[in-house]
Formats: C-alpha cells, structure tokens, sequence
C-alpha cells in the first residue's frame, strides 16, 4: 500500500508541478492561448487512471492536462503542443483543449461543453461490439453535466449495456456561476443518472484513497459487463476557470475559500498519509525538486522547438 500511495502522490505532484510551471511561464511570456489549468483536482484525474489499463481509453474536456498525463502521457509532447509546436501531440494545430496520443490510450479532448461524452460512449460502444474486455472514461464538468447530450447519451449507454464511465469532476462552478444559480433546489443528479438505469457513485475529489477505490470497483463491475456508471467527483479548482491567475479576489467562491482549499488539498492529504508510513520531509523536498526540474525541462524543450511548416498548413484537418 505503501509503495502504491507514493506513486500516486509523485503522479499528482508532477501534474501539480507542470501545471505550476506552466502558469509561471504563460505569464512571464504573455502567452494569449486559452488555457485552463488543473491545479486542485488531480485526485481525481490520477484515481480514475490509476485504476484503468492501458488499453482502457480516456477522453477529456478543456481541462484535461491532468487526465492525460495521469493516463501516462508525455509531458513534452504536451507543452509542445499548448505552445503551438510541430512535435506536440496535434502537431502544434490543436492547443491546449485539443490533445491526443492514442498511444496512451488517450483519445482526445474536446473544449465544446458537454461534446466529449457522446464521442467516448461511441468509444465504448466499439469495443463492446468488437468484444473488447475494456472501457472508456469521459470526465465532463458539473456544468457540462447539465447538458442534454449528457442525458441523451446516459441513455443509450444504459439501453445497449456500454463500458461507458462518466467521470463528473463537480468543482462547484460553470465559470464562474454557482450550482445554486444554475439548478433548482430539487436537482439531484444520482436520481437523473439512476433514472436512466445508470449506476451512480459519489467520491471526494479531493482524497485519492476514496476515488481510486471506488473508481477500481466501478472498472471491474464495468469489466464483467455489469453496464455503465457515473463517478460524482466533489473537488476544488484552485485557480481560475481559465487563464494561469487565481481569482479569490473576485469575491465568488463560497465553500472553496484559499483557507478551505488548503486544508482540503488532496496533495496535503496522501502527503501527511506517507509522513506516518515513514516517508520524510527531505524525501518530499527531493520529489518536488525532481518533478520541478523535469517540468522546466520540459518547456524549455517545447519553448526551443520548431512550428509546423507553412506547408503543412492544411494536412490533418478534418471538416
């Protein structure tokens, strides 16, 4: 268990790490590419993979740096392709919100709100037709939640018994638009999945111990063909909705304050785990140093590359 939590914690570190960097160097540079940073919610993008295989396929949404390195991807290729590179993972055309490396199982991310979860049930239903032993995982949002497609789709994956997972990362915000500004008093999301014939669990996003194990019994439910199913994460986004700032100053956040934010932080949490498993602060020290150091390298690598060739303007585009 030990050796199991210490890789989580350097799997979220790195992402926390990367994302840190990354936000330092779109300001320092007046980078002007939309970006939305997953600082805050990397329990539940490295608690769903950790429970998935490589040949389970992942979809994210605008905010999906997290679910695609938890998933194994390179961080190279990644900031190549936020900084518009020929060797990012959509060859410098797709940007931040536009990722894929099939390589990981990773198989896209689409910033439309609520379009990545028609897109992997179609994913699922594939290999439930080619009689693949695996699924595919979509997160959406709270407010991508409340799109019709969502139900649409919730409904045929309960109607043809699809390896579908719906992984809703509920940070208690659309933007910047509270859910009590957004659904009336009686919306219930576990009655609107339940009611579809979906399997609904809840999880604390921010405790990867409560979202890899519920997220592993799901998988194998899921893998013995007992049909599709919905994660509830409730987690904290630690910074803006997008841009590399953080927004307290604006005066919106209720619940998720700095003070609550701190205190709940999933990195804290599994860290102070470790500390009583005999883990100490020089080692924490010496991971964070190493991940930092990859996660600049890593731009460095990305800020040094070439764009794509003029010529290349119009290949691998699809209309």
């Amino acid at each position: 268990m030990k050796t199991h939590l210490l890789g989580a914690y350097q799997r979220m570190l790195a992402i926390r790490v990367a994302e840190e960097e990354i936000a330092k160097y779109y300001l320092e540079n007046k980078v002007m590419s939309f970006v939305h940073f997953y600082v805050g919610q990397e329990a539940v993008a490295v608690g769903v993979c950790d429970a998935l295989d490589k040949e389970d396929r992942v979809m994210g949404n605008h905010r999906s740096h997290g679910h695609y390195l938890a998933k194994g991807g390179d961080l190279k290729r990644m900031v190549s392709e936020l900084l518009g590179r020929e060797n990012g993972l959509a060859k410098g055309k797709g940007g931040s919100m536009h990722m894929i490396d099939k390589s990981v199982g990773f198989v896209g991310s689409t910033p439309i709100l609520g379009s990545v979860v028609p897109l992997a049930n179609g994913s699922a239903f594939e290999q439930k037709y080619n009689h693949k032993n695996n699924i595919t995982v979509a997160f959406c949002g709270d407010g991508a939640f409340e799109e019709g497609v969502v139900y649409e789709t919730l409904n045929l994956a309960a109607l043809f018994n699809l390896p579908f997972l719906l992984v809703i990362e509920n940070n208690l915000y659309s933007v910047n638009s509270k859910l009590k500004d957004r659904r009336s008093e009686k919306h219930d999301v576990e009655k609107i999945v339940t009611g579809f014939g979906v399997k609904y669990v809840k999880a604390d996003g921010n405790d990867y111990e409560d979202v890899y194990t519920k997220a592993s019994t799901i998988v194998a439910d899921m893998k013995s063909g007992k049909g599709p199913a919905v994660l509830e994460c409730i987690t904290y986004r630690h910074m803006a909705h997008s841009a590399p700032l953080f927004d307290d100053a604006q005066g919106y956040r209720e619940e998720d304050v700095l003070e609550k934010r701190l205190e709940q932080d999933s990195l804290k949490k599994l860290k102070n785990k470790l500390s009583k498993e005999g883990i100490n602060e020089v080692e924490f020290v010496e991971m964070e140093k190493e991940a930092r150091a990859r996660a600049i390298e890593a731009i460095h690598h990305a800020a040094i590359s070439p764009y794509p060739p003029k010529e290349d303007l119009y290949k691998n585009l699809y209309v």
